[in-house]
Parts: structure tokens; C-alpha cells; sequence
């Protein structure tokens, strides 16, 4: 019996240090991991601002080589997120997107100033600070609703060397003191201007904007509906519209680079 008794434990020992030594032997399991996000799928970036604020922003990137850079401002009472379906567009077609959430709105509220309704109107040390972060992104193109139309506006004539390519949806002349049509004078970038016929908050303002670019590399486009800023991606042919206008002119800027 215990000579029996022996031998099992003998047993026992010798299961134990083979298992020992598989364990050691490399050929162990591999723990989980998580799947890669989908193509499609945003990162959240932060950004600081010159002036103290933290921004909070929405990037989409492509999967190959950037052909260049597009930055995002929603409207008054808007977010990033507002521009999802046109970040997503540009991103399949091999832009980096970035939508940010400016000053005092959505998550963007740590900063020296009021948020939500009392949130600043000048945004541009957030277009400032979102245009160093994407630095060697290639040629950058920006975007604007309403009152974030104005601010790139406003940008992109302060910076032409910057700014390559302009989208503006629903520009006003004047939003809470955001003049659009001194910096309109002498904006030299290449401009869309998208606006509704029946929007009565931008009123005629996208048409007096128009009228005060120079040159020829700007177009207003009126849609027959009534809507508003980021609401007019909702309507045909508006993404197409605009990926049509930046791949023309990013690729013109980025032809241009190429030459010095």
C-alpha cells in the first residue's frame, strides 16, 4: 500500500514538471486582444490653445498616405460630431478630418472663458491650434457652419498661406460681431460657399460675401431648401459637392508643393 501510494505521487510529480516545462516552452496561449477600430471610426484628440483653452476634437484618418487635411467648425449650439457623415467621406477618400468641438462648446469647456450659450464667438486660436496638430498632413483645407463659417472666413484671410481650400455652409455678414465681409475683400482662397434660398438666419449674407471675393476661385452654390449650417449635409449632392471642390484644390496645392 505504500509502495502503491509512492508511485502515485511519483506520478503526480512528473504530470506537474512536464506541465511545468510546456508552460516555459513558448508555446503558451495568447491573451486577447481588441480588434482594430473600424475604418471609419473617430479618435479623440486634444488641443491647447495658445490663450489656455482645451480642445477636444473628433479625427478620422485614412488608411494610406494623407493626400491632405481638412478642419471642422460646427455652428452656434453644434458639435464635432455634427460632421460625421462628411468626416467620414473625406476620410475614404484619403483625407485626414478633424472635427473639433470649439471653444465653451460640447467638450471643449476647459478654458478662461463661458461656456455653452455664453460661449466665445472668436474661435480662431482653435483653428490655430487644430492646424499645428496636423502639421505634415499635407495641404489643409477648412470648413464652416454658420458661425463657424465666419471664423474660417475670417482665418483663411489672415492666413492665406495656411488655408489652401474654403467650404463655408451658411455664412452670415455678421454673426455677434464675426464680420465676414472686411475679411471677404481680401480673402485670396479658393472658396465654396453652400446656402440655402429660404435660410432666413444667413439671410443674403452668403451672396454679399460672394460678391466681395476676389478673383475667380470662389462659387456660391443656393440650394432650394430652408435649412442651416451642418443641416445641409443632409441634402443631395451636398458631400459630393464638397469632396469634388477639396480634391481640386488640396491637389492644386499639394502640385504646388511638390514643385518647390
Amino acid at each position: 500500500m505504500r509502495h502503491s501510494f509512492q508511485l502515485l505521487t511519483l506520478a503526480l510529480l512528473t504530470i506537474a514538471a512536464t506541465n511545468g516545462c510546456a508552460a516555459h516552452s513558448g508555446q503558451t496561449t495568447k491573451a486577447p486582444f481588441a480588434p482594430p477600430p473600424a475604418a471609419d471610426s473617430a479618435q479623440t484628440v486634444t488641443l491647447h490653445t495658445t490663450d489656455g483653452w482645451t480642445i477636444v476634437g473628433d479625427l478620422y484618418v485614412p488608411k494610406g498616405p494623407s493626400l491632405g487635411a481638412v478642419i471642422l467648425l460646427h455652428q452656434r449650439g453644434g458639435q464635432a460630431s455634427d460632421w460625421d457623415a462628411l468626416s467620414k467621406a473625406l476620410q475614404k477618400a484619403g483625407y485626414v478630418a478633424l472635427a473639433i468641438d470649439q471653444r465653451g462648446a460640447g467638450r471643449s469647456t476647459q478654458g478662461p472663458g463661458p461656456t455653452g450659450a455664453d460661449a466665445p464667438w472668436d474661435t480662431s486660436g482653435d483653428i490655430a491650434a487644430a492646424i499645428a496638430f496636423l502639421k505634415g498632413k499635407g495641404p489643409i483645407g477648412l470648413a464652416g457652419a454658420s458661425y463657424g463659417a465666419n471664423n474660417a472666413l475670417i482665418y483663411a484671410a489672415a492666413h492665406p498661406q495656411q488655408v489652401k481650400a474654403l467650404v463655408l455652409l451658411s455664412p452670415g455678414a455678421n454673426y455677434h460681431g464675426l464680420d465676414a465681409l472686411t475679411p471677404a475683400k481680401r480673402c485670396l482662397t479658393p472658396t465654396l460657399i453652400l446656402h440655402d434660398r429660404g435660410d432666413a438666419i444667413a439671410d443674403d449674407g452668403p451672396q454679399q460675401i460672394n460678391a466681395l471675393l476676389p478673383g475667380t476661385s470662389h462659387l456660391l452654390k443656393v440650394l432650394p431648401g430652408s435649412e442651416h449650417g451642418t443641416a445641409l449635409l443632409d441634402e443631395d449632392g451636398t458631400i459630393g459637392t464638397i469632396l469634388a471642390f477639396y480634391k481640386e484644390h488640396l491637389a492644386s496645392a499639394n502640385g504646388a508643393r511638390g514643385k518647390r
